[in-house]
């Protein structure tokens, strides 16, 4: 026999995008309940155990936790302070020719760039993409219904700030390639590597077809990069722990089987047969997840965004326990490949290393690393089990190689454990269509004010997420949630 439950506001996932909405509504006293299919919060952030060893189940950063940037305004607002050490260098970019030290500070970075890749204006080129960062940060503080789904919205929009931000409108349908001739640093060979794997991580995106505004903000971000003591769910932690205490209901292992309108708000059915009512909802589930699981007019509303935006990249990651603590600039090391590895669709491979004093992670003289690269949801779609084996162990022993070749700071420590995740590893845990991870690539033909908005056609359901409007990464899918928010408080 079914149970029904009812609330003002349903949350969907667990994610920082779930967990920040969830946390802002309870904060203002608003009644909320989240629902979440896994066991346990962080959804692509989240995190794993295995005796002693935290590992981050993908290999990230932390970024945006100034308070002018869209996590430090939250954390602020919710008065949070999660638990970060700031990262200088920002990253340790290990290339074939040579090590790529991505100082924080701009005239030491410049400084930098300017030596390893000679040829062009590097300073003309830093100072273009440092100016943007900074004026789109102070722009999207006040633009919480972009992009507009009415009228009033658009009305909303004419204020002198966003008026001021109209220059930076070429910026979004313009790729990178553009800004890099105009400085005349596209002739480095090594460089154009250098950026494209760069904005890879950032963008999802390469220097043809990433617009070079959304690229510049990938670019920098090094400048602010912090490590989270205890791994990438302890902040999201804190966020559920601030929802609870203020009255927010978090339900695990509720999967969503049904989302259908009713007289009144909304029927969500879950598949333990759970059902619940309530005047609206904000789901975090992608889009193409969406599609699926809601009916009539909401479907081939969701149907119709998902085909439009049916390219996302999913991951391929390795968990690696090593005996001993290696001696780094930092704890976010991209590493360029020497050569190709099968079924992996990028250049490089991102590690995130255990800090050397974070007892949450590994016991004392342990380290944990993640490690993650880009992958295609056709090579692992419909495989049989023997041949998704064969698959797996490939990418495993060619990117341990990988690491052995490249890291000799790992030399003389040995790797006790080794797990893999494959894009049918994150489909089984996540739930994700494809095993889609990384939200939808920043792409000129699809520009950023194009993406599906958090504001749907239908009243009362609310989008947010990495598959939606602004996109990937813990920074835009909390500004996400704060814009939602602050749109359901306006209504």
């Amino acid at each position: 026999m079914s149970q029904t439950h009812t609330t003002s506001t349903l949350v969907l996932g667990a994610g920082y995008a779930g967990l920040t909405c969830a946390a802002l509504l309870a904060h203002e006293g608003h009644e909320v309940t989240l629902l979440e299919s896994h066991e346990t919060l962080g959804g692509c952030a989240s995190f794993f155990r295995i005796g002693e060893c935290t590992f981050d189940v993908g290999a990230t950063t932390v970024s945006g936790v100034v308070d002018s940037q869209p996590a430090g305004r939250v954390f602020g607002h919710l008065g949070l302070q999660p638990e970060f050490i700031k990262q200088d260098p920002g990253m340790l970019i290990r290339m074939p020719e040579f090590d790529v030290v991505r100082y924080a500070d701009q005239q030491q970075w410049t400084a930098e760039a300017e030596r390893l890749f000679p040829g062009g204006r590097q300073a003309a080129f830093w100072q273009d993409l440092y100016a943007m960062e900074r004026r789109v940060w102070s722009l999207v503080q006040g633009l919480t219904h972009f992009p507009p789904t009415s009228m009033s919205d658009v009305l909303r929009l004419v204020t002198p700030a966003a008026i001021a931000g109209i220059p930076l409108a070429p910026g979004l349908v313009r790729p990178m390639d553009v800004l890099m001739e105009k400085h005349g640093v596209h002739r480095n060979a090594a460089f154009r590597r250098f950026i494209d794997e760069q904005l890879l991580i950032s963008t999802q995106n390469t220097s043809q077809q990433a617009p070079y505004l959304t690229a510049a903000m990938g670019l920098t971000y090094p400048s602010e990069t912090y490590y989270p003591v205890g791994g990438m769910y302890r902040p999201a932690l804190q966020l559920m722990r601030h929802a609870t205490a203020r009255g927010a209901t978090v339900k695990f292992r509720r999967r969503v089987s049904e989302i259908t309108r009713e007289a009144g708000g909304w029927k969500v059915t879950c598949s333990n047969a759970e059902v619940y009512r309530a005047e609206r909802v904000v789901s975090s589930i992608p889009i193409w997840n969406m599609a699926r699981i809601t009916q009539q007019q909401v479907r081939s509303y969701f149907e119709r965004i998902a085909s439009r935006f049916d390219h996302a990249w999913c991951a391929i990651t390795v968990y690696l326990t090593l005996r001993g603590v290696p001696t780094l600039p930092g704890q976010y090391v991209q590493l360029h490949l020497d050569r190709d590895i099968p079924y992996v669709h990028s250049g490089s491979l991102f590690l995130t290393v255990s800090h050397p004093d974070d007892r949450y992670k590994a016991p004392e003289g342990v380290t944990t690393i993640t490690v993650s690269t880009h992958a295609l949801a056709d090579d692992w779609r419909g495989l049989s089990a023997e041949e998704h084996d064969r698959r797996r162990d490939v990418v495993r022993t060619a990117m341990v190689e990988a690491i052995r070749r490249s890291m000799h700071e790992f030399e003389g420590m040995d790797i006790e454990r080794v797990d893999v995740g494959t894009p049918y590893t994150w489909q089984r845990y996540t739930q994700r269509h494809d095993g889609f991870v990384g939200g939808i690539p920043h792409d000129v033909r699809r520009p950023l004010p194009l993406l599906p908005p958090n504001k749907t056609p239908f009243e009362g359901l609310y989008m947010i997420g990495d598959s939606v409007f602004p996109g990937q990464g813990m920074p835009a899918v909390m500004l996400g949630a704060w814009n939602t928010v602050a749109r359901i408080f306006a209504s």
